[in-house]
């Protein structure tokens, strides 16, 4: 079996993934902010992500830092990441195949 991946594809699989890159470096750099402000035995670590930790982080952050942009600026690049990523689905045809199977 061939595949077959257009160039456009590609370029809009970088660009989704780098979109989704930066968005963990936003988080992760939301993390040591408000870690910053924090109690050592109340810090939340950088491993892992689950919904649970992300609404704790988006809290805390927001009661640390009110007009702090972090949290929307990950939160952007985490959905610009996701729509490049569904458009080079969408581009390669991946949707037509499931279809046919």
């Amino acid at each position: 079996m061939e595949i077959h991946v257009s160039i456009t594809t590609l370029i809009l699989i970088c660009l989704g993934a780098s979109c989704l890159l930066i968005s963990g470096l936003f988080s992760v750099q939301e993390i040591g902010e408000v870690n910053r402000k924090l109690p050592a035995d109340e810090q939340i670590s950088y491993w892992g992500m689950y919904a649970e930790k992300a609404s704790r982080i988006k809290q805390q952050y927001k009661r640390l830092y009110p007009d702090g942009r972090l949290h929307r600026l990950r939160f952007i690049f985490e959905i610009i990441g996701f729509l490049l990523l569904l458009s080079a689905l969408i581009t390669s045809r991946f949707f037509g195949h499931l279809i046919r199977l």
